[in-house]
């Protein structure tokens, strides 16, 4: 496990106006008002809120053409991760390959699921190999001459598909994975990479608890994608998750990623579609409209003369609708610094979400925790986003958030669904 620190199990959320969460209650739903309701006083928001930002093209760089090899044909240093859309069991490559040249895809599948990969070029001249990463079995060899392969994959892990032309070249590339029986349907998993702990996961779009999905993840090691936020950072091996330690976190359910991995900041996915289809904009923090907002909300929580100040200001389309929310972090503590939880009068840490329902802009706080007057021994939460990210596959983006305090730390998944945001997964422990 990477870098674990020993908590207690919890599942709350800390607010000064919402209630903690014990043990066995269900997870809270913030609901938005319906059109006849009246909303926190606040200014419309300026960058027109009809417009949604466009995603952000991410183009896959080909590799540079390469001099041929006779023995060995070249290939580009890093396979290319093969992503399906939402919903999708098939995805379409079309590229260019020069003489001689290789390039190499990489899909992960659970053992069992049927496979079907083709490819078509003029003239048949491109070709490819298929072969499991983890047992190195090979399933098509390159001699093969036959342009397509189906069957059942042996094992869950990565398959390295490799084109291979001999003259110059378009090329497209199909591969088809099944999903398998609805019983059997892949557990989609969600890690804090922090910490290792499993928050759960995703089955044919629904939400699974970190116990049951690490019942159905025990069938191997799987590829993980790192993300900071909505930004891409990498892939990591993760082993199937486990609950092995002694002390006060020993119940919570693991992923084992490499000892020497720091992955603090990132979130951790193995999902089979993409789970950053739209980026935020990073909005100024000393934007008057948001600064007034904040002020105005903080002073609806008995905070008169408040001290605002922004961490985190993004603006995005959660939901793919044309419409954008902004999401707000703002935190002021001031009493952090004599090594005891102590809150000043006037400190606060939250998170809030701007959104247009029914043509009204409200203010929904997702989380929060401030004080009106100094308390001892107050663990103080330090709010912060961790990823915007869809992890369900649905086409929504999910917010995810970490609370930090004295000895203590929590991530908590918020989904928008109609008229409410509410949180789906949560997991985190303290001394």
């Amino acid at each position: 496990m990477n870098k674990l620190i020993l908590f207690l199990p919890l599942l709350w959320l800390s607010a000064c106006t919402v209630p903690i969460i014990e043990d066995g209650d269900a997870m809270p739903t913030v609901f938005f008002p319906t059109e006849e309701a009246t909303p926190v006083p606040s200014t419309p928001i300026a960058e027109n809120p009809t417009t949604a930002v466009p995603p952000t093209e991410t183009e896959t760089a080909m590799p540079p053409p390469a001099t041929p090899v006779p023995t060995e044909p070249p290939a580009q240093s890093e396979p290319i991760r093969i992503q399906f859309a939402p919903g999708a069991t098939s995805a379409t490559i079309n590229g260019t390959l020069a003489a001689g040249q290789s390039i190499e895809y990489l899909a992960w599948a659970a053992a069992g699921q049927w496979a079907t990969v083709e490819i078509s070029s003029p003239n048949n001249v491109a070709n490819f190999s298929m072969v499991g990463v983890k047992d190195g079995q090979p399933l098509k060899r390159l001699e093969n001459e036959r342009r397509f392969w189906d069957g059942s994959l042996p094992l869950a892990q990565d398959y390295l598909i490799r084109i291979h032309t001999l003259t110059e070249a378009d090329y497209t590339l199909i591969l088809t994975i099944e999903p398998l029986t609805d019983v059997l349907q892949p557990i989609y998993p969600i890690v804090d990479g922090m910490t290792g702990f499993l928050l759960g996961g995703s089955h044919n779009g629904q939400w699974v608890d970190p116990f049951v999905a690490m019942k159905s993840l025990q069938d191997g090691e799987r590829p993980y994608q790192l993300y900071a936020n909505s930004t891409f950072q990498g892939t990591i091996t993760g082993q199937p998750p486990t609950t092995p330690f002694d002390g006060p976190c020993g119940g919570t359910p693991g992923v084992p990623f490499p000892p020497e991995s720091d992955l603090s900041g990132l979130v951790a996915l193995a999902v089979g579609w993409e789970a950053a289809p739209r980026q935020p904009q990073l909005l100024p923090l000393d934007t008057d409209i948001y600064q007034q907002a904040v002020a105005e909300f903080l002073q609806t929580q008995s905070l008169a003369n408040p001290e605002v100040h922004l961490t985190s200001l993004q603006k995005i389309d959660l939901e793919g609708d044309g419409l954008d929310e902004v999401l707000i972090t703002a935190t002021h503590l001031t009493g952090l610094g004599n090594g005891l939880p102590t809150a000043n009068a006037g400190d606060y840490s939250l998170v809030l979400l701007r959104k247009i329902v029914h043509g009204t802009l409200v203010t929904i706080p997702l989380e929060m925790r401030l004080f009106p007057e100094t308390v001892e021994l107050a663990d103080p939460v330090q709010y912060s986003v961790l990823g915007i990210l869809d992890l369900n596959g649905d086409g929504t983006l999910e917010i995810v958030l970490e609370g930090s305090y004295y000895e203590g730390r929590f991530v908590t998944v918020y989904e928008s669904v109609p008229q409410a945001v509410q949180a789906v997964l949560s997991v985190g422990c303290r001394l």
